[in-house]
Order: structure tokens, then C-alpha cells, then sequence
């Protein structure tokens, strides 16, 4: 079996030297470790990635400099140092529009340790093409976010990270959070929506079928074989833009021409959706499978069954993974129990995170959110940005330093409002935990989220200012 599933052996005398390795300890372990020793390994390894990556990125060089942070005394002290998650989509959109992917790279390059200077743009003319580029020449994975103004976030992650990520964010982790049993890369997978997609859940799709089915792509059963398109996903925000403006005349005729390629496509989508759970349905039914989707997903695949007369259509062992919410769709009252039932399957793994964490942060037996060790989590108070006291119920702004990030700074301030507990859980796991109540801040402020970060505004907007200096 591929080592992803199973423990690695490791030596908790490293882990304030080496936290990423904290990723390989036995799960129960690690969601029961002493408070006070999480704290002093936590603060042992972010010294060192801080030590380790300023020189290397100069991204977070600037940050500290114009912080004046040179030295971390306490976890609260790095809290000045966590990224605007906007940090990761702060170059000019012009050079996309323009076609400069080697002025693109040259930004990423001040985000990661990975030497992209091999990086070959020539002939580069699209996202998915400069996506393709980095990962042939340098090695390293782009994963982009969604936005509605067409603008992706970019977020590099080196070959180190690949495995870790599956190892948590893939692989479920269960309330009591024992590990994985031994045949579960005899499982296949389901997987509704694209085979190859460059955000985070397709780079867990990819490194899936690399280190558990071992490039057996005869265990995933995709909704759609192809790729999804990042142009075709950031061209929908900019097409609005360009309307507004009255000007499509940045945008590329050949991607214009991919736009209508796009729409004939999408036609296929409905007999496509048929075939796929016609398929799912009569080749899985009754069998252990593994499945990561959101409420809406799981939700439109039950009514599909119940089309189809089917309930409890898999086996109860099988590993289904939920995150994500509801994408802001309200579902029927008792949906989540629905659910399951129609599935087959009594427990899900549900977890917290974002792309720019490297796992989820599980959800245990009483429905709280548990930060795992190799995260240092922070809640910054709304109003003046400072960091709550580490004791205690808060309500604020979450964010993380990841320690089981090596190729960029694990560090980033997300825009959620959440209310964390830095004390035991009643599910006799310690704390901190995030409770399941979490929204954005742009909904609560009814527009535009603005970020208050621990340290100087100025200090954050003069570090994104340095990204897009680019030579």
C-alpha cells in the first residue's frame, strides 16, 4: 500500500526542528498533544521557518522590514507577519491581458523558494499554458483560487508538500480520529467535476492517484475527463469588467474563440451529468468508494439517485470528505441527514480550512473545528487588527501560520469571522477549535472586505506594492 494512507514513523524529538514531520504522526496523537508542548514546539518552528525563508522570499523580507520584525518571542509576536490572502492575486491583471507570463513568473518567484527561473513562457499565451509551463520546468504546482472579478490567486506549492496535503485533506480523518484503514487504496474514487483541475481539490486529486493508486487512473470515476480551464474561469469576472468599461479590447481573440468552445461545451454538460451517475450508480453501488465534495454536490447526486429509486447506494465503511458549506445555496432543513442516508454512508469527515492551508482542520465529535499542531492559529480582533489574548472565547478574524509549508510562507490572515476557543473541547480533545458558525466578512459588512492586519497597514500595502515591481 502507498505510504499516504498509513502512519510514517516519526520522532516527536524533531518537531522543533522539522514540524512538517508532526504531518506523518498517528492522527489520535496528534489531536491529543499537551497545549504547552504544541506551544513550545510551535514556537521553536516558526523561529526557524522565519529564519529559514525571509532571506529566500522576498515577499515576506519586505513584510518583516517594514515591521521591523527581526526576532519572534512569543507566537503572537509572528501574528504582524501573516499575509493578506489578496497577497497571492497582487499582480497587474495586464500581464495576463498582455500575455507576459515571464513578468508573472518573475512575480510568483517572490512568493516561493522554488527556482522558477527555468521557466520557459515563449509561445505562452493562456493561464492554462503558463500553469502547464511551471509545472514541467520548475516542478512547482500553481493552484489558483475562484474570483468574480476574474482576478485568480495563484498560490505555488513544491514537491515536498504534495503528500501532506493528501495525507490530511484528502484522506479523511474521523471524529475519533484514527487512521486510515489498510485497503484504502483499494477504493476508488468518485469525483464530481473535472479529472485535471489546477485549484487546490484537483492538485489533491493529482497527488491521490500518484501516492495511493499509484498512476492507476482506473480507480477515479471523473465527472468530466477533461480539464477545467483557468482562463475560462477568470474570463468570466474580466468579461463583466470589460463590459462595464465598454472595451473588450484586452482580452485575446484566441480567448475569446476558447470562450465559445467553452459555451458549445457546456451544452454537453446535462447528458454528460446522466451518463456520469448512470455509471456511478451501477458500476459502485453496494462498494467502498472515496469521495471529497461540498453539500451541494452531495446534495445533487442523492437527487439524481432518488430519481433512480436508490438509497444507501455505498458500502458504510466508505471515506466521504465535506467542506466548503453550502456555497451560499440554502438547502432543506435536515439535508446533512438526508444525505448520509441516501449514501449509505453514517459518518463524514467535515473540515475548516482554505487554499492556503495545506490540510483541514478536522471536525470532531461535539461539531468544533480542531487546529492540528502544525498550525499556529491566530484571531485578530475586527477593529484594530491586534491579536486576541491566547486564552479564552473570541469572535474575530481567523488566520494561520501553516509549519508544514517549506517552499512559501505559511502565514496568511483569511476573511472569515469565527469564534475560537483556545481551552479543552468537551469532546475531551484540547483546544484551540473553531466553532461550525463561520462566515465572511464581506457578507457581514455588505460589500468590499477590508483587511486590518496586526501590523501597520502601511507595512502590508507597501509589501504588496514590492510584488509588483517587477523587473
Amino acid at each position: 500500500m502507498a505510504n499516504v494512507g498509513t502512519s510514517r514513523p516519526v520522532d516527536p524529538s524533531r518537531f522543533p526542528e522539522h514540524p512538517e514531520e508532526m504531518v506523518w504522526q498517528q492522527r489520535a496523537v496528534s489531536l491529543s498533544m499537551d497545549p504547552k508542548e504544541v506551544e513550545r514546539i510551535q514556537l521553536a518552528g516558526v523561529r526557524k521557518r522565519f529564519a529559514e525563508l525571509r532571506p529566500k522570499i522576498p515577499a515576506l523580507d519586505g513584510l518583516a522590514t517594514e515591521q521591523g520584525i527581526d526576532e519572534i518571542k512569543t507566537l503572537n509576536d509572528a501574528a504582524p507577519l501573516l499575509f493578506k490572502h489578496s497577497i497571492y492575486k497582487s499582480y497587474p491583471i495586464s500581464l495576463i491581458e498582455k500575455n507576459r507570463f515571464d513578468r508573472l513568473t518573475a512575480w510568483l518567484s517572490k512568493l516561493t523558494t522554488c527556482d522558477l527561473s527555468g521557466v520557459k513562457t515563449e509561445g505562452v499565451e493562456s493561464i492554462d499554458d503558463w500553469l502547464d509551463a511551471v509545472r514541467r520546468d520548475a516542478g512547482v504546482r500553481v493552484m489558483h483560487t475562484t474570483g468574480t472579478s476574474g482576478k485568480l490567486s495563484f498560490l505555488p506549492r513544491g514537491p515536498a508538500e504534495a503528500a501532506r496535503q493528501v495525507r490530511y485533506s484528502y484522506l479523511p480523518i474521523t471524529q475519533d480520529g484514527e487512521d486510515d484503514p489498510a485497503d484504502l487504496d483499494q477504493m476508488p474514487m468518485v469525483l464530481i467535476g473535472y479529472r485535471h483541475m489546477y485549484n487546490a481539490y484537483g492538485a489533491m486529486i493529482d497527488s491521490v492517484v500518484e501516492e495511493l493508486y499509484e498512476g492507476d487512473e482506473s480507480m477515479l470515476s471523473p465527472l468530466y475527463p477533461g480539464r477545467m480551464s483557468a482562463d475560462m474561469v477568470s474570463l468570466g469576472g474580466r468579461l463583466s469588467a470589460a463590459n462595464d468599461r465598454g472595451d473588450r479590447s484586452a482580452i485575446s481573440p484566441a480567448l475569446l474563440a476558447r470562450r465559445e468552445k467553452f459555451i458549445e461545451d457546456q451544452k454537453q454538460a446535462p447528458a454528460q451529468r446522466k451518463n456520469f451517475y448512470d455509471k456511478v450508480f451501477d458500476t459502485l453501488r453496494g462498494k467502498p468508494i472515496v469521495m471529497a465534495a461540498n453539500w451541494i454536490m452531495l446534495y445533487e447526486m442523492m437527487e439524481a439517485g432518488r430519481e433512480r429509486g436508490l438509497t444507501s447506494v455505498f458500502a458504510p465503511e466508505s471515506r466521504i470528505t465535506v467542506s466548503g458549506g453550502t456555497k451560499g445555496k440554502t438547502l432543506p432543513e435536515g439535508y446533512q441527514e438526508e444525505i448520509r442516508q441516501f449514501l449509505g454512508v453514517p459518518r463524514f469527515f467535515e473540515g475548516y480550512g482554505m487554499s492556503e492551508m495545506s490540510t483541514l482542520m478536522p471536525q470532531c465529535s461535539e461539531g468544533k473545528f480542531h487546529a492540528l499542531p502544525w498550525m499556529i492559529v491566530y484571531l485578530l480582533d475586527p477593529e484594530t487588527g491586534q491579536p486576541v489574548s491566547r486564552n479564552g472565547t473570541h469572535t474575530g478574524r481567523f488566520g494561520v501560520i501553516d509549519l508544514a509549508q517549506e517552499s512559501r510562507w505559511g502565514g496568511v490572515l483569511s476573511g472569515d469571522e469565527v469564534t475560537m476557543t483556545f481551552g479543552p473541547c468537551k469532546c475531551g480533545k484540547p483546544g484551540p477549535f473553531v466553532e461550525p458558525m463561520i462566515r465572511r466578512f464581506s457578507e457581514k459588512e455588505g460589500g468590499d472586505d477590508k483587511i486590518t492586519c496586526a501590523g501597520a497597514p502601511e507595512a502590508h500595502d507597501k509589501a504588496l506594492a514590492f510584488l509588483t515591481e517587477i523587473e
